[in-house]
C-alpha cells in the first residue's frame, strides 16, 4: 500500500487503503481528544485531519475513475454535523445546569408554570449566568462533553460517506486502469 494516499490528494486509493486511512485518522482524532499531542492539539490538528480525510476521498474517487469535485462533500457535511453535535451537547448541558440552578434556588422544576416564570425573569437568567462565570469548571465539563459529541458527529458522517465511496466501482476505464 502506498501510504501517500493518506496524506496528499494526488494518488489513487484502493478500497482497502481508503478504509484503513480513515480508520487511522479516526484513531488519531480520538487520541487528539484524549491526550495533548503538541502537533495535533487544538484547531491546527483538526484542520490537518480534515485535509487528510479530504485527500483520502479525492484519492478514492480518482481510483474509481470519477471526477474529484464531489470529494469535498463528505468533509463539509461532517463539519456541519460536528457543529450541530457541539451545539446540541452544549445546549443539553446548559439546560441541565439551568435546571440544577433553579432547584438550588427553590424553584420547583416539575411545575412548568413556575419554571417558565423563573426562566423568563431577567434576574434569574443574570443570576444563573453569574453562577456559571463563578464556576469555570462547569464550562470545562461542557467543553469535554462537546469534544466527544463533535467527534461522533464528524466521524459518523464520514462513515456514511465511506460506505458510498468504498463501494464505488471503476467507471469506464481501460484494462490498464483496472
Amino acid at each position: 500500500m502506498n501510504f501517500g494516499v493518506m496524506f496528499l490528494p494526488v494518488f489513487r486509493a484502493s478500497t482497502t487503503a481508503f478504509v484503513l486511512g480513515l480508520g487511522v485518522f479516526a484513531a488519531l482524532d480520538a487520541l487528539r481528544l484524549s491526550v495533548d499531542i503538541p502537533l495535533l492539539s487544538g484547531g491546527a490538528g483538526m484542520l490537518v485531519i480534515w485535509f487528510f480525510v479530504f485527500s483520502l476521498h479525492v484519492n478514492r474517487r480518482r481510483h474509481a475513475g470519477r471526477g474529484v469535485g464531489l470529494s469535498f462533500l463528505p468533509v463539509v457535511f461532517a463539519i456541519m454535523a460536528k457543529g450541530i453535535a457541539v451545539a446540541s451537547a452544549v445546549l443539553q448541558k446548559a439546560m441541565e445546569s439551568m435546571m440544577a440552578f433553579a432547584e438550588s434556588n427553590g424553584i420547583d422544576t416539575a411545575d412548568v408554570e413556575e419554571l417558565t416564570g423563573a426562566i423568563n425573569d431577567p434576574g434569574f437568567v443574570e443570576a444563573w449566568q453569574a453562577d456559571m462565570e463563578s464556576n469555570p469548571e462547569i464550562i470545562l465539563e461542557w467543553a469535554a462533553q462537546s469534544d466527544w459529541a463533535s467527534y461522533l458527529g464528524f466521524w459518523g458522517v464520514i462513515a456514511l460517506f465511506a460506505l458510498w465511496f468504498a463501494n464505488m466501482k471503476k467507471s469506464g476505464g481501460s484494462i490498464e486502469s483496472a
